[in-house]
């Protein structure tokens, strides 16, 4: 089942296009700010994000560029009461996928939706699991396989291994690490460190020579070359 996230300050209008995806069979969590939406990205997997613009603190506009930065692949549908040239230039350039304008027709919100998640699909990997070597990571199922036997991981360790092997081959600082799995990068490098080799135990990766979660000096770690 997809997962929405929806992102409107205003209650009356979350809940209404909450339950509009949800009769069409989509898992859906409503939310109420931008900081919230950001908070959840950080602990689990969207399928598509739809957001307001217009509001308070984090607008919708810096959620995308967030969720950009943060490198998911997540699409963002942005919403808007004020529809305007910059609005679009905005939303393109943040590389949202589309924006709606209020009001729109319940066959237009279906539609962009739909078209969202499918071209999403085209783009990941088949049923959302990423291999690497002989591990392989459903990152939407939150499960993980090792030799194709699972491995019972606690939830940061999953998310820790879920955010390095979508990003693949790339450079992960602990303190980026640290703001997006724990959202608190005032934390102790320990804390990453320990979770670290708890994930390599488990995963029977060798901490002195590994082949999965390599250390980076001087930046933090990698998975994969």
């Amino acid at each position: 089942m997809k997962r929405i996230l929806v992102v409107d300050d205003d209650a009356d209008t979350c809940t209404l296009i909450t339950d509009i995806l949800e009769d069409e069979g989509y898992r859906v969590h409503p939310c109420l700010s931008g900081e919230r939406a950001l908070e959840l990205l950080k602990q689990e997997p969207f399928d598509l994000i739809l957001s307001d613009i217009r509001m308070p603190r984090v607008t919708g506009i810096d959620l995308l560029l967030q969720v950009r930065r943060m490198k998911l692949t997540t699409d963002v549908i942005l919403i808007t009461a004020y529809a305007s040239l910059e609005t679009a230039i905005q939303a393109l350039r943040g590389e949202a996928f589309d924006y709606l304008t209020k009001p729109f027709a319940l066959t237009e919100l279906r539609e962009t939706v739909r078209r969202a998640l499918t071209l999403g699909d085209d783009r990941t990997h088949p049923h959302g699991v990423i291999p690497y070597l002989e591990l392989a990571v459903d990152v939407k199922g939150r499960r993980v396989w090792m030799r194709d036997k699972p491995v019972e991981l606690t939830r940061l360790e999953f998310n820790v291994l879920s955010y390095l092997i979508q990003r693949l081959g790339m450079s992960v600082s602990t303190k980026e690490l640290l703001e997006n799995v724990w959202g608190d990068d005032t934390r102790s490098v320990d804390t990453v460190r320990t979770c670290v080799r708890r994930l390599r135990e488990k995963l029977g990766d060798d901490g002195r020579d590994p082949q999965y979660i390599k250390n980076v000096w001087g930046v933090g770690y990698q998975l994969g070359e």
